[in-house]
């Protein structure tokens, strides 16, 4: 009995003891015991080693090679109107997403000058044309004498002399002919002129259609030069849209006429709509992608036709596209991860694609040749190769190697990858 009473006291004593301590001490007892602690935790009760490689099976599915891009929306067909005569603006009898009729006037220009100069022009043709007939009877008079002159002469009634001097009469009045023919056609080539201005100064719709853009505005001058004054641009049918898109070199090989393709508008978020492919371009455009200008982006243009016959779409929206180049059903497909794996105790090189395929948790992966098909956002197709569905492929791999190598690039004793 006293020595269980004894193995209480114990305990007891070593608190007391223990409380007597200065902070310092007890804290270094404390850390001492949680260690102990935690090495008696870890010698009974090991933690489980993860496994060394990450794997993912083969499996079956469809897949599309999707091609992205991007454009504004604009109408098939726009025309920018402008004046061909200089002068103020009278009047703009349209305004912005006016529809319009071929013909319709769209503005006025003062036609005052112009009118002044067709006038002036008319009656120059007047002159000219009555300047024509005394011409032409002037002409004919001396035609007729010039040939009874030379009637007479034959029968020795004139002298030569006189009827020299009647065919002279008669080349001069060929020659006022002449001239007052050409007159004509001057005064009347001036007159059709002014006519042509006074026209233009009635700005009219080249066809049916709707302003987009009003440039002027009434009271405006317009000076007509080498280049024409811009006033209005009109579309020719807003029910039928297209997008512009740039496509890069790299994809715009798959694309091809007639291809259906979808595309969103931030205003629809919603919402898919879909166009065909009008127009692939040969024309490209290349841009630097460095200040140095060392490397550049060769795109090219994509026009794909739009229906707007509900009047959702508006020019300048900015579409957000995808095209399937291509797509297949029940195809074999592999994570991109897996092709792109290679184990840290690998050094060697590999001239084709290949997938390390782990048949056994314990055993060590092996490594089979593919050939590879359709190239998704997160899959690909294998279209050659020894595997099947369900086969596992590694797609990372855990432990200290592989930790080595994410961090610096080189493979255990030194080995670059």
């Amino acid at each position: 009995m006293k020595k269980i009473k004894g193995i209480f006291k114990f305990p007891a004593a070593c608190w007391n003891w223990f409380k007597r301590l200065g902070l310092f001490k007890k804290i270094i007892i404390v850390a001492v015991l949680a260690a102990a602690v935690w090495y008696a935790w870890t010698l009974l009760f090991p933690a489980k080693q993860p496994p060394r490689f990450q794997t993912v099976r083969i499996k079956k599915g469809d897949i599309a090679d999707v091609v992205e891009a991007s454009g504004p929306l604009a109408p098939i067909t726009t025309t920018q109107v402008g004046a061909l005569v200089s002068g103020e603006i009278l009047k703009i009898y349209v305004d912005y997403n006016t529809p319009v009729k071929k013909g319709d006037l769209l503005a006025l220009i003062d036609p005052t000058q112009i009118q002044a100069d067709y006038d002036q022009a008319e009656a120059s043709l007047s002159s000219a044309k009555e300047s024509l007939e005394s011409a032409k009877m002037a002409y004919n008079l001396a035609t007729l004498n010039r040939d009874r002159y030379r009637d007479l002469f034959a029968k020795d009634y004139v002298s030569k002399s006189s009827l020299e001097e009647y065919e002279l009469a008669y080349v001069n009045a060929k020659s006022s002919l002449n001239s007052a023919e050409s007159a004509v056609i001057q005064s009347q080539a001036r007159l059709d002129s002014a006519k042509k201005d006074l026209d233009n100064t009635r700005i009219v719709a080249p066809y049916d259609g709707v302003v987009l853009t009003k440039i002027v505005s009434e009271g405006q001058s317009l000076t007509s030069g080498y280049a024409t004054p811009e006033m209005f641009t009109l579309a020719q049918d807003l029910t039928k849209m297209q997008i512009e898109a740039k496509v890069s070199e790299a994809d715009v090989v798959k694309i091809k006429e007639g291809q259906k393709a979808e595309f969103t508008l931030d205003g629809y978020p919603d919402q898919k709509f879909e166009g065909t492919v009008r127009q692939v371009r040969t024309n490209y455009s290349a841009s630097s992608s460095s200040s140095s200008g060392s490397s550049s982006t060769t795109t090219y243009t994509v026009v794909i036709e739009v229906d707007n016959t509900e009047g959702k779409f508006m020019p300048g929206m900015t579409a957000t596209i995808t095209i399937k180049a291509q797509d297949k059903k029940d195809a074999l497909l592999v994570a991109n991860e897996a092709l792109r794996f290679s184990p840290s105790s690998n050094d060697q090189k590999y001239e084709t694609t290949g997938l390390w395929v782990l048949d056994d948790p314990e055993a060590e992966p092996r490594r089979v040749g593919v050939r590879v098909g359709i190239v998704g956002t997160t899959q690909t197709e294998i279209t050659e190769g020894d595997v099947k569905e369900g086969d596992r492929v590694i797609v990372r791999e855990s432990g200290a190697a592989a930790l080595t190598m994410a961090n610096t690039g080189r493979r255990p004793g030194g080995r670059r990858r």
